[in-house]
């Protein structure tokens, strides 16, 4: 099986798909580095963000009303986040940009096949 699947580039955040398990190699937050089995794997869930475009659109209102944007800027209140449940520990990933939410979206299918296949569904 040797697939991966990069969520971005710099600092590296790469998963590589094994036949029993995953391998992360996280240089964002090392403690999320490893392997980590199918088995233990319970569930993956994508906390979407909504806020950063509903400020971007705020702040280009505000700008054109008053010259000036009073509204703050939305990249300092991206929550955005990877949540990967283990048994035993959970893992978590901020997702930055928008290219880390599409690979963060396909990291979910497979990982939800994975977690399908192990229950035998």
């Amino acid at each position: 099986m040797g697939e991966s699947l990069v969520l971005k580039k710099n600092p590296k955040i790469e998963f590589q798909f094994l036949v029993d398990g995953f391998k992360l190699i996280d240089r964002q937050s090392e403690q999320n580095s490893g392997f980590y089995s199918y088995h233990d794997l319970q569930s993956v869930v994508l906390n979407k963000v909504w806020f950063p475009r509903f400020a971007k659109y705020l702040r280009i209102i505000t700008w054109i009303l008053n010259g000036v944007p009073y509204f703050p800027n939305a990249n300092e209140y991206k929550k955005a986040s990877l949540m990967i449940y283990l048994n035993k520990q959970k893992i978590g990933i901020w997702l930055t940009d928008t290219s880390m939410a599409d690979q963060a979206k396909k990291l979910k299918s497979l990982l939800g096949e994975k977690n399908k296949a192990k229950h035998g569904e």
